[in-house]
């Protein structure tokens, strides 16, 4: 059926029971159409987005498209003014504050269960995020927070009502669907005259097209108060563009993806600040190669990392201050700044005279924790609950194959990765084979990790004791029993509590496992427990125990993953000799003297 034909059975229908002008005013414009075109037709369909449960008389879509793009499709007729209508929305034109009470059954049709979450509770509260960016934490933690200049707060306050009415007006519309799709089944359950149905199916269509400017009018007065607050921010316009456009969502005005984008820019923010102050110890702003006509002297492009040794910067950092120098401008005398003999000079004097400090002793005693992972409360190992057990077991194995802690994080329980000897004398871990290591090299890649048993004599072992107290094989064992139960993740070492149980540890916790182990060894033994222990020193402990025993460097080094000798050397040797064998085989003791 199309519009003219609609038209004309409403009006036969409706003619003798109301005023209905202009359907007839409607048929005579209809019918000045321009000859040969068609009006578009009408067929049944879902109106899904607004009323799921409805079906609504709507206009061939591809037509209307086409012909609204190319300009030359007007409508068949206009509708008149309605003068009871125009009367309502008018009335309060003069007095906005006109009305603002509403009667009974205003109320009760404005009401709706739940209408925050769907936006059409009350303009949605600025997110404390981006009001931080224009107030003091302190007020932009409050829930009413207003802008802080008068000018806008003015504007915000009136984009804040208009979208209060429109929630209301959004509330009532809601009520009044309901209505309106009762109607419509009902007219369509009874024998009524077709042209009843079509009505009502005209009045659903009208009222779903009015549903959706009302989206509109929503959404971009949301849209407007995220201008209002942007503009007073301190952000740059690409960034205030992409926190405007983003989706609007119901009940929020930024919604969860501001934060992500304004952590974005945070992170891009702090990069040019730290950019900047590199920079500022330059002389001159950075420039590249090609745009640097004139070969600069020696003294002028190394006139500030002397001044940046004067103000205590390490040998370290002046390094980089002598890279970003040489990467922007161009040669001098053949050769880069960062190459120049001047240069290369002044780096070995300034490595003389602030050479890297390192504690040559570690800063807790191994034979104290081992002592006290013998003792209670980390034995008997049977009756040790998943925490105590999951700190001992990880020391262990730190200590015992000197990995560092993301090798030992990523070690498999998987079938082709764990495989125990014969006769319970070892066991071999092999990491994922995803993982790679912070030195890539194919001597280390995927490099197993083999763990011998010990075999401990009557004298070692003490009451209740299955096995050697500081077996790693042991320890690793009672592990895997009592994680098989939770375990949800071919890791070695699982979350045991929280949210996470039975899932990957993280390399974070891993970490304070093998602290928490440290300190509980010495705070056990009533010693107090040593400031800044790092779980990276049993690197070090361990490889300078190994050579103090006499293991081969060599070992050491493939056991650690390093390349060479000079890497244990530098940064991991420790001194762990507890009195100087050199004094005590010189110097005579008291009953020695003559």
């Amino acid at each position: 059926m199309d519009v003219h034909h609609a038209c004309v059975q409403v009006e036969k229908f409706v003619s003798t029971k109301s005023n209905l002008t202009w359907v007839t005013y409607a048929l005579r414009c209809g019918a000045q159409k321009a000859p040969g075109v068609c009006a578009p037709d009408c067929t049944y369909r879902p109106h899904s987005p607004v009323f799921p449960s409805a079906e609504l008389l709507t206009e061939n879509q591809p037509w209307i498209g086409a012909q609204a793009m190319l300009g030359v499709w007007t409508p068949p007729f206009c509708v008149p003014p309605s003068a009871p209508f125009l009367e309502e929305l008018q009335s309060c034109w003069a007095d906005p504050r006109w009305l603002t009470r509403p009667s009974q059954s205003a109320r009760a049709l404005a009401s709706m269960s739940a209408a925050s979450s769907y936006g059409l509770d009350r303009m949605p509260d600025i997110e404390p995020s981006v009001a931080a960016l224009v107030l003091s934490p302190g007020e932009a933690l409050r829930p009413d927070a207003h802008c802080p200049r008068p000018q806008c707060r003015l504007t915000d306050d009136h984009i804040v009502r208009g979208y209060n009415t429109a929630a209301r007006m959004g509330r009532i519309g809601n009520s009044m669907s309901h209505l309106i799709l009762a109607l419509s089944q009902t007219l369509q359950a009874s024998d009524v005259d077709p042209s009843v149905r079509d009505l009502s199916d005209a009045s659903l269509q009208a009222f779903g097209f009015m549903t959706r400017e009302l989206g509109r009018l929503m959404s971009s007065l949301t849209l407007a108060r995220r201008q209002i607050w942007l503009a007073q921010s301190p952000l740059l316009e690409p960034y205030r563009r992409a926190l405007r456009t983003l989706p609007v969502v119901p009940g929020e005005l930024f919604g969860p993806a501001a934060q992500q984008a304004l952590e974005r820019s945070l992170q891009v923010t702090q990069a040019r600040e730290q950019f900047s102050s590199l920079r500022r110890g330059q002389p001159g702003r950075l420039r590249p190669p090609a745009a640097a006509a004139v070969p600069l002297a020696v003294p002028r492009p190394f006139s500030r990392p002397p001044s940046r040794l004067d103000a205590g910067l390490a040998a370290s950092t002046i390094k980089v201050y002598v890279a970003a120098i040489s990467a922007q401008h161009n040669r001098v005398d053949g050769v880069t700044v960062g190459s120049h003999i001047l240069v290369t000079r002044f780096l070995k004097g300034a490595q003389r005279l602030r050479p890297p400090l390192r504690n040559p002793v570690p800063r807790w005693d191994l034979p104290l924790v081992l002592g006290a992972l013998s003792r209670p409360p980390f034995e008997p190992l049977q009756d040790l609950g998943l925490d105590v057990l999951s700190m001992k077991t990880a020391f262990l194995l730190a200590i015992a194959s000197a990995r560092r802690v993301s090798e030992l994080h990523a070690l498999s329980v998987h079938g082709e990765c764990l495989i125990w000897h014969p006769g319970d004398t070892g066991v071999t871990l092999r990491p994922n084979p995803s993982f790679l290591s912070k030195t890539f090299s194919t001597a280390f890649v995927n490099q197993p990790l083999t763990l011998a048993a010990f075999s401990p004599s009557s004298q070692e072992m003490g009451p209740g004791q299955d096995g050697a107290p500081l077996c790693p094989v042991r320890a690793l064992r009672r592990y895997l029993q009592l994680t098989a139960g939770i375990r949800r993740s071919d890791s070695l070492f699982v979350c045991h509590t929280g949210p996470r149980r039975g899932h990957a540890l993280s390399k974070q916790r891993l970490s304070r496992w093998i602290v928490g182990a440290i300190e509980l060894s010495y705070s056990s033994g009533g010693i107090p427990v040593p400031p800044h222990v790092r779980s990276h020193s049993t690197r070090g402990v361990a490889a300078s125990w190994a050579a103090l025993r006499g293991v081969p460097l060599s070992d050491i080094c493939a056991a650690a993953s390093w390349s060479s000798p000079c890497t244990f050397a530098r940064f991991y040797s420790f001194n762990v000799v507890p009195h100087h064998p050199v004094a005590s085989a010189v110097l005579p003791t008291p009953s020695q003297c003559p």
